[in-house]
């Protein structure tokens, strides 16, 4: 089967997210920002943050209600479905050329979670285009067709089409989080988003005590995104800035060196690809603690794992710890996936679960939610937050951070 390089891979996130990945020309030397000319984030909304605590061996649970706290079901305006028709209906780009991979791997996620899953409702594939017209004619064929909880769309036009639309009067989870507001109280946001990532990263780095940051970037649309979003998540924390350099091709490592040096930083965030952060990670001092999102990570085994050792980052309990309880549910039939193509299979297994909540009636209306193999799951709002598993790279191997001494 073929797999999507991790190049394409975050263009596909940048463009589920909204951000596109067009490179400008590269600078002909060092580009360094001085800290007094560092742009300040601009207020933003931006999701509730959410703290990386550590993990304990519990049974899977799908979620863990009080009785006082009151379900979604429980609010919800009853809807009308045929008992004898009713499933989870899943709606994916599968007809595409740009979308068929990425579909393809959640798609298989989720029937694997269907199969395992106690208590397992009935599931119904209904593929289609890019066309958001497509979309939303097959998203009221599963309706008519008695489909009582919907999975999808994946893509950030669909989904933005969706919304604007009367068609949602079931509980939709659309496999993404693009910038939109949603006023459909029957519309939830999920998915794999680097942007949440870059805060958790810099709320990571405020609870280990870093008090000042040097970034370093690339000057792409999806690099500048999550400079920002961390920018804005450590300026809230209280973290002061030592200084931004915007790393290209061109760039003078050993200038780039002498510049970290003398710079007052004790900490660093690479928003760099893993191929740019490991050729820049030797030019880094090993007393300043590096931290970066899961766009470093390429693998247990990937060449580049060696080069970034010190580097902390952020990534799913699916692809950093097997004996997490749930992973070790699923991972029993699950497939042999390249990086890129297991975060979305994890993504697929998690919507699945978070369905068949809606589908039984218990869904709560915030808080934690699932523990599940993409990461802790809570509910803000209309949005699925995934809290993630912190790790960092140590030689060839990578160590989950409740291991690693700060």
């Amino acid at each position: 089967m073929q797999r999507i390089s991790t190049f394409r891979f975050f263009i596909f996130l940048a463009i589920l997210t909204g951000g596109g990945c067009s490179t400008a020309s590269p600078p002909a030397k060092l580009d360094i920002t001085p800290t007094s000319t560092i742009e300040k984030p601009r207020a933003a909304k931006a999701p509730t943050p959410v703290t990386l605590t550590p993990k304990a061996e519990i049974p899977i649970k799908t979620n863990s209600l009080a009785p006082s706290v009151p379900t979604l079901a429980e609010k919800a305006t009853p809807v009308k479905t045929d008992a004898a028709n009713a499933h989870i209906g899943v709606i994916l780009p599968l007809n595409t050329t740009a979308f068929r991979q990425p579909a393809e791997d959640v798609k298989q996620g989720l029937l694997l979670a269907s199969k395992l899953q106690p208590g397992t409702p009935p599931i119904r594939i209904y593929p289609t285009s890019d066309e958001t017209n497509d979309v939303l004619t097959v998203y009221q064929q599963a309706l008519n067709n008695g489909a009582k909880v919907i999975i999808g769309p994946l893509t950030k036009s669909a989904i933005a089409a969706l919304a604007d639309s009367n068609l949602v009067n079931v509980p939709t989870l659309a496999l993404s989080v693009p910038d939109i507001e949603i006023n459909n109280r029957n519309l939830y946001l999920f998915g794999l988003s680097l942007d949440v990532e870059a805060r958790q990263v810099a709320q990571l780095m405020h609870r280990e005590g870093r008090q000042s940051v040097l970034i370093i970037g690339a000057s792409n649309a999806l690099s500048k995104r999550l400079q920002s979003a961390f920018s804005e998540t450590w300026q809230r924390e209280g973290g002061k800035f030592a200084g931004k350099i915007i790393y290209s091709p061109n760039t003078d490592l050993n200038t780039l060196h002498d510049y970290v040096v003398k710079t007052p930083a004790d900490a660093i965030f690479l928003a760099l690809t893993a191929h740019d952060a490991s050729l820049v990670r030797p030019y880094l001092l090993t007393q300043i603690a590096s931290y970066a999102t899961s766009q470093i990570f390429t693998g247990l085994s990937a060449p580049s794992n060696v080069d970034l050792a010190g580097v902390r980052f952020l990534d799913m309990p699916w692809l950093l710890q097997p004996d997490h309880p749930a992973v070790m549910v699923f991972n029993i039939q699950a497939q042999a996936l390249s990086t890129d193509s297991a975060r979305l299979y994890a993504m697929g297994i998690d919507a699945y679960r978070l369905a068949q909540l809606f589908f039984l009636g218990t869904m709560p209306t915030s808080g934690n939610i699932l523990d599940g193999v993409s990461g802790q799951i809570r509910l803000n709002q209309q949005q699925f937050t995934r809290e993630l598993t912190a790790a960092e790279f140590q030689a060839n191997t990578v160590v989950v951070l409740d291991n690693v001494q700060p």
